[in-house]
């Protein structure tokens, strides 16, 4: 490579990281300051719910006492057991209580952890919540659960969705 060559290659490699460089700023210098986008309905996705407004606290502290047994629960870790399980609706509670599930082999031998929790309001006396649940190298999945507002406050009425 002769240096002429070798000086065009640097000067292309220096306009380039150049132009890179006035795209990112831009396009907003990589911050996060950007609004929330909507849907065309002009509504925000579930993902993009404030947590600290509204009911969406008290959904979401129900949601994380409910798994704080739950989860210890369908792990078939030991001393768990559907008597400890808080913020669940008695009919919840009994079901669990009576069918707890079968723990495979060496699930015991996981330790999930919570790893994003998303709830929202579907009415005044309803929620939805989300737990993003990551046991191994896997990616996390979902557990769905259901809430229902009651003079006890929050709690978890049914699992899954639908």
């Amino acid at each position: 490579m002769t240096r002429a060559t070798l000086r065009l290659v640097i000067a292309a490699v220096v306009v380039g990281v150049a132009l890179a460089s006035g795209i990112v700023l831009v396009s907003g210098r990589g911050d996060d300051t950007r609004q929330p986008e909507r849907s065309l309905t002009g509504e925000r996705g579930p993902e993009q719910e404030d947590h600290r407004v509204g009911e969406l606290p008290a959904i979401d502290r129900a949601t994380r006492r409910f798994l704080a047994g739950y989860l210890p629960l369908i792990y078939g870790q030991r001393g768990a057991s559907a008597n400890d399980l808080q913020s669940v609706t008695p009919q919840l509670a009994a079901q669990l209580k009576a069918d707890p599930g079968r723990v495979p082999p060496g699930q015991a031998a996981l330790r999930p952890q919570l790893q994003r929790l998303t709830v929202t309001l579907e009415s005044p006396n309803r929620g939805l919540a989300v737990a993003q649940i990551k046991d191994s190298p896997s990616p996390a999945y979902p557990l769905t659960f259901q809430l229902a507002k009651t003079p006890e406050g929050w709690l978890v009425a049914r699992l899954g969705a639908s």
